[in-house]
């Protein structure tokens, strides 16, 4: 795990993610949160058999609503307040999962038909391939991986990493802890290092931002060849 990636769990657990669930309470995101629950259900055709794993859930928005609509979900976090967050809104399975250095099938005990994770920025180029290496482990045969990050072609003037992680530390001004959070960026280069032979592209698309470009969007298949 990047020293970027720790230092983004440290600010959560030092109030970063206490701030979050305040955002959530004043602005909850209605829009957004159901615009990527009915693309969810789009890409399962809305088939509630499926069972669902979140990495990184969050204040688990997405899994509650997963949940109240019938779908088998498991909310999972590393960070104490987020669980704790997770468990008080009602989501019935909560587990606690660090993907870059759990065991995953000690946790969930079994594969998964969809795997979700969605706006964790914090990974650089190493962990985002060890996230792409224990999401295929764990889904079963043709599952699917949605996933998003940052487009690098809207942030153009940023710094390399050794490994190739286009990044930066900023601050976020709507946020009351003005500690600097590390970004990474992926160009579309970058998804066919990621996805390898392991996933077949199902879906593509941007969005976010004034131009619309901020984020890559994917639904991955997986593909069976191990």
């Amino acid at each position: 795990m990047s020293i970027h990636n720790t230092s983004t769990i440290n600010m959560y657990n030092s109030g970063g993610a206490f701030e979050y669930i305040q955002h959530k309470e004043i602005d909850p995101e209605t829009e957004k949160w159901e615009r990527l629950f009915q693309y969810v259900e789009e890409q399962l055709h809305g088939d509630k058999t499926k069972k669902i794993i979140e990495f990184g859930s969050g204040c688990g928005e997405l899994s509650l609503m997963l949940q109240t609509a019938g779908y088998d979900i498991t909310a999972s976090d590393i960070v104490d307040r987020f669980l704790a967050e997770q468990n008080n809104i009602g989501i019935k399975s909560v587990k606690r999962f660090n993907f870059l250095l759990d065991d995953f099938e000690e946790v969930f005990g079994s594969k998964a038909d969809l795997i979700v994770s969605w706006r964790n920025p914090h990974l650089d180029m190493d962990d985002m391939m060890k996230l792409f290496d224990v999401v295929y482990d764990g889904l079963n045969d043709n599952g699917l991986f949605i996933i998003n990050f940052q487009n690098a072609e809207v942030h153009p003037n940023v710094d390399v990493l050794p490994n190739g992680t286009k990044c930066e530390y900023k601050i976020l001004e709507d946020k009351k802890t003005k500690k600097k959070r590390f970004y990474a960026y992926f160009t579309k280069k970058d998804i066919d290092l990621l996805k390898r032979d392991l996933f077949e592209i199902n879906e593509y698309h941007n969005e976010g931002g004034s131009e619309k470009k901020n984020w890559h969007v994917l639904t991955l298949k997986k593909i069976k060849q191990r």
